[in-house]
């Protein structure tokens, strides 16, 4: 959605849909996500995302806001951190208006309760597979921006910990951090009861803002059921936000000026810090070893470079886990992909997402970059640009509304445009081959929206 919204803000879009363009979604409600599920504050004050609907080519589009609750409970937050739930009915009512207004003023089609299947790719266009009420279709295009949404693996947290020579007992359960920050209390208490009830350790793997939140909610929830003690298992330094570098020296906060500090925003630990409400976790935690205001400890045990001790005492502790909460990131979700002879695409992937450029296009694990596809957004990422921002010592993938809404969305219709004006490369002509019987419809331009999306 943000890029939508970027591309009517921009005056993008008549271009974009001259020539067709498919907006596929495989929820019956298109635009929402799962963002309202979560139970957690965001890590952006509201007015961050008041930011993503001000602006003049939008005000007519978005007047009906003005009567509504969601929109005003965020204004009234705006320099404070909502939480995720009100976000996400702000924005589903926007993205409502957005989709409304750009099907009846552009003529795009909205395939809502529509799941994509395979994506292939043939020369310099993709064959894109879709199903519904049980018919499918394909859809030529030259360019496809696909944003599925994210899950967290298992098997990529046992990986993470094998290369640090860590491991998980076969015993011990796994759970993610996705699905426990979207339970309430009773729910926790009821997954966690036969460990509390036996005194069995808990472990969280991970430094991230889900990380010092699913501590937060487990102690809150936990406490009076027994739970003593958190382990807090993570690989690099827990870093902490700040507005600006005077900030983080009043606060006593140690950094490097020439690493940790953003040049564009001049924000300390920018991308990689704490904020809000998981910033006061953690600092908590860093200084008093207690989860927020309650009685529950928590021993944080760094696993790369940190205190001589730490590595084996969060080898013992994984070893003893009953439960191990893994908060280390998402993978991306996607369809089958594949090249038209049939060989399949694997996409390569480094810390924190696919390894994409600036625009979204990914690599394949043969080096080569998939021009004319697009991926950013949770489990996908955007790689750390110049014209972003962001501290150098962060070496994962941004995420962010805000940036989606502006940035890391306007670089990506630069790309989707420049493609479209450039002619198509001509395929050597081949010999005929047999079409699928399955029904085709043939557009130059398709952009999948968090079809088959998981969060």
């Amino acid at each position: 959605m943000g890029l939508l919204f970027n591309a009517l803000k921009s005056g993008a879009m008549p271009e974009l849909a001259k020539e067709g363009l498919i907006i596929v979604d495989a929820s019956p409600t298109p635009g929402t996500g799962r963002l309202g599920d979560y139970r957690i504050t965001a890590n952006s004050v509201g007015d961050v995302f008041l930011d993503c609907l001000r602006d003049p080519a939008l005000r007519d589009v978005f007047e009906p806001l003005e009567h509504s609750p969601a929109y005003w409970r965020i204004r009234h937050q705006a320099q404070s951190a909502p939480q995720l739930a009100d976000v996400a009915e702000l924005l589903a009512e926007a993205s409502k208006l957005v989709l409304d207004f750009i099907v009846e003023r552009y003529g795009v089609k909205l395939w809502s309760s529509t799941t994509i299947t395979e994506i292939v790719r043939e020369d310099d266009e993709y064959q894109v597979w879709v199903e519904s009420d049980g018919r499918s279709r394909r859809i030529r295009s030259r360019a496809v921006v696909l944003n599925l949404g994210g899950w967290q693996d298992p098997q990529h947290l046992l990986d993470s910990l094998a290369d640090q020579g860590l491991a998980v007992p076969p015993s011990a359960r796994i759970e993610s951090a996705d699905a426990l920050l979207r339970m309430n209390a009773v729910q926790l208490r009821h997954l966690f009861a036969t460990t509390l009830a036996a005194k069995g350790r808990v472990c969280v793997v991970g430094g991230s803002h889900s990380a010092f939140s699913v501590l937060e909610n487990l102690a809150d929830a936990l406490e009076f059921a027994g739970l003593e003690e958190v382990t807090l298992v993570h690989r690099s330094p827990i870093r902490l936000f700040y507005e600006t570098a005077q900030a983080a020296l009043d606060a006593g906060y140690a950094f490097d000026a020439a690493r940790d500090v953003c040049p564009v925003s001049g924000r300390v630990n920018r991308s990689g810090g704490l904020r809000y409400r998981a910033l006061d976790v953690g600092r908590e935690a860093l200084s008093k070893g207690q989860i927020g205001k309650t009685g529950v400890r928590v021993q944080l045990l760094q696993t790369h470079q940190g205190p001589a001790d730490q590595f084996e005492r969060a080898r013992q502790a994984l070893a003893e886990a009953e439960i191990v909460v893994q908060c280390t990131g998402y993978q991306p979700v996607l369809p089958a992909l594949s090249h038209a002879g049939g060989e399949a695409i694997t996409l390569m992937e480094v810390k924190g997402g696919l390894d994409s450029d600036p625009s979204g296009c990914p690599l394949d694990a043969s080096g080569q970059r998939l021009h004319g596809l697009h991926l950013f957004g949770l489990g996908a990422g955007l790689g750390v640009d110049p014209r972003l921002g962001s501290e150098a010592s962060f070496d994962g993938r941004i995420y962010g509304v805000w940036q989606f809404h502006h940035d890391a969305s306007g670089v990506v219709i630069d790309s989707v445009l420049t493609r479209l004006q450039t002619p198509a490369v001509q395929p050597v002509p081949a010999a005929p081959r047999l079409v699928s019987s399955r029904s085709e419809e043939r557009l130059p331009f398709l952009w999948p929206v968090l079809a088959n999306a998981q969060s």
